[in-house]
């Protein structure tokens, strides 16, 4: 091969890399622009980003301050009625066992008295005078 040959590939590979590095020069360019546009945004929304931020975590502390106040009172005012429901039941337990007692000293009685009035019919049994045909 001639050096004329080899000078004339030589040249053909340096066009192409001259392109290429062209070519990369444009998008380091682009890339420089988008990093300087980034820290410009940054700059300047970083600070509204931090205090939006700030902001939210004050709300939520708020929320979350208030929902557990509620739950405070809601758990109090179940605790009151369940001592409530509780009174109320052991009230009704005791009116019942009164009740169990009342009934089984009425069956008692009406079994006395009972027993009292059969005692009666057969001592005026035996008073009847006795049946003349007989």
């Amino acid at each position: 091969m001639v050096d004329r040959d080899y000078l004339a590939r030589i040249d053909a590979h340096i066009a192409v890399a001259n392109e290429h590095m062209e070519r990369g020069s444009e998008l380091m360019g682009e890339v420089r622009t988008e990093i300087r546009l980034t820290r410009e945004f940054m700059a300047t929304h970083l600070t509204d980003m931090a205090t939006q931020l700030a902001d939210q975590r004050t709300f939520a502390d708020q929320m979350i301050a208030r929902v557990d106040r509620m739950t405070r009172d809601n758990a109090r005012v179940l605790d009151g009625r369940t001592d409530e429901l509780r009174r109320m039941n052991d009230e009704l337990e005791r009116q019942g066992d009164e009740r169990r007692r009342d009934a089984a000293e009425q069956r008692e009685e009406g079994r006395a008295g009972r027993e009292a009035l059969l005692t009666i019919i057969d001592r005026m049994d035996r008073l009847d005078p006795p049946d003349p045909r007989g």
